[in-house]
């Protein structure tokens, strides 16, 4: 068996599974195709897989999911509906930690952060989300469950939408009615109607981040996700963030993508779980 660390990111379309192995330089990176039919016995098994197929042997697994989390359950997950009620894979042979996926991306972009710092993180992937951590505490909430910022509701000519439905990918592969690919084929291939519709999503973006730059007034906003990939939608939402942000603010902010974006909530899982099997107090705040 291999002594290792493992980190697992449950997203709309992917599930991916990322184990960095003692003793060697290079990560173990596993994809497979998820999206919403996905059952908890499919991401279980793929797991499982995983870890038996590369003879990993890690002290924990650290497991990020696309929802709310509470007492070691999924409570609610819109974008995998099958995941509601999910405590996490049976039958692993190692403990495991669910965590939501954006508090996952937190725990990754906040290692080495300074103790004063405000930082929120934001993904935009098949929907949107966010979380925050101040002067080394998670922003919780009551239930621990602040950040759902993709629930926020936002006047259209067409009514209250919520941003999830003007910004995340998901709402792009409905307005466009193309899949993914086709989406960065038909951007590629200029056509005019899918890149309207794109910078109309990353507008609806950059307005969230102005939103919680404006409140928040961080030291950094870092964003992650692969909606940031379509060619329009990263540049119209950071123009837009800046048009309508406060000039004190926003200058007062460093806004910017992570630096590994594919991988940043796998990491994050990963350092969750090293730190669980650690027996460390700090983690309690992130799930």
């Amino acid at each position: 068996m291999r002594h290792s660390a493992v980190g697992i990111d449950i997203g709309g379309t992917k599930l991916l599974m990322y184990a960095r192995i003692h003793g060697d330089d290079d990560p173990l990176i596993r994809r497979v195709t998820t999206g919403p039919d996905a059952t908890q016995d499919e991401i279980g098994t793929a797991i499982a897989k995983f870890l038996t197929e590369n003879d990993l042997a890690p002290a924990a697994v650290g497991i990020a999911v696309p929802g709310l989390v509470e007492n070691g359950r999924v409570a609610v997950c819109d974008v995998l509906p099958a995941l509601n009620g999910w405590p996490g894979p049976t039958g692993l042979g190692v403990p495991h930690l669910l965590v939501n996926d954006i508090r996952a991306a937190l725990a990754r972009e906040a290692e080495g952060l300074h103790s004063a710092s405000t930082l929120v993180v934001m993904l935009s992937g098949t929907a949107i989300g966010s979380a925050c951590l101040h002067r080394g505490r998670v922003v919780r909430g009551s239930r621990g469950w602040a950040g759902e910022v993709g629930s926020m509701p936002v006047p259209t000519a067409h009514g209250i939408k919520r941003l999830d439905e003007l910004a995340g990918g998901a709402a792009i592969v409905r307005s466009t009615g193309l899949r993914p690919d086709q989406v960065h084929a038909a951007l590629a291939a200029d056509d005019a109607g899918v890149r309207d519709i794109v910078n109309a999503a990353g507008e609806s973006f950059g307005l969230a981040i102005a939103t919680l730059v404006n409140i928040l007034n961080p030291d950094a906003l870092h964003t992650a996700g692969g909606t940031l990939d379509y060619p329009g939608y990263w540049t119209t939402a950071l123009a837009t963030a800046r048009a309508h942000t406060l000039p004190e603010l926003w200058n007062a902010c460093s806004v910017a993508r992570v630096h590994n974006p594919a991988l940043v909530v796998a990491q994050g899982a990963l350092r969750l779980a090293e730190a669980a099997a650690a027996k460390e107090d700090w983690i309690a705040q992130y799930v």
